[in-house]
C-alpha cells in the first residue's frame, strides 16, 4: 500500500503541483511581464515528460545504491535534449528558468514519493559524506 501511496504521490499530487505553478501562475507572469515565448505552445508533451521523470525519480531512489546514477543518468538525458532545443536566437531565460523550477520540484516529488513508498528517507548511499575535507 505504501508504494502505491507513493507514486500516487509523486505522480499525481506532483503533477498537480507543478502544473498549477507553472501553467496557471508562471507562464501568465512571463506572458505579462516579458514579450511571449514563440517556443511555449509547441511544448504540450512536457506534462507527459514530467509524469515520466517523476517516475523515474521515485522508482530509482528506491533502489539501494544505483539509484543516484539514475537520476543522475536521467537528468543528463534530459539536459542532452534540452542543450539543442534551446541554443539560438529564440531561446529565452524565462522558459529556461521555467525548465529548471519544473525538473527540480519533479526531482523533489520524486524524492518525496519514494520516502513515502519505503517508509523512511531513501539511502543516498554513494553521498559519504557532506564535509568536503575527510
Amino acid at each position: 500500500m505504501r508504494l502505491f501511496a507513493g507514486f500516487a504521490f509523486s505522480i499525481l499530487v506532483g503533477h498537480l503541483a507543478v502544473w498549477l505553478l507553472i501553467e496557471r501562475t508562471l507562464w501568465p507572469y512571463v506572458r505579462k511581464h516579458h514579450p511571449p515565448d514563440p517556443d511555449h505552445q509547441k511544448s504540450r508533451l512536457s506534462w507527459l515528460v514530467g509524469v515520466l521523470e517523476r517516475t523515474v525519480y521515485t522508482g530509482a531512489l528506491m533502489l539501494p545504491g544505483s539509484g543516484i546514477q539514475l537520476v543522475a543518468g536521467f537528468l543528463a538525458l534530459k539536459v542532452a535534449s534540452r542543450w539543442h532545443s534551446s541554443s539560438g536566437p529564440r531561446s529565452t531565460v524565462d522558459s529556461d528558468n521555467i525548465w529548471m523550477i519544473g525538473t527540480c520540484l519533479s526531482l523533489l516529488f520524486g524524492l518525496v514519493g519514494a520516502w513515502i513508498a519505503l517508509g523512511h528517507m531513501p539511502p543516498l548511499a554513494n553521498i559519504k559524506s557532506l564535509d568536503p575535507v575527510q
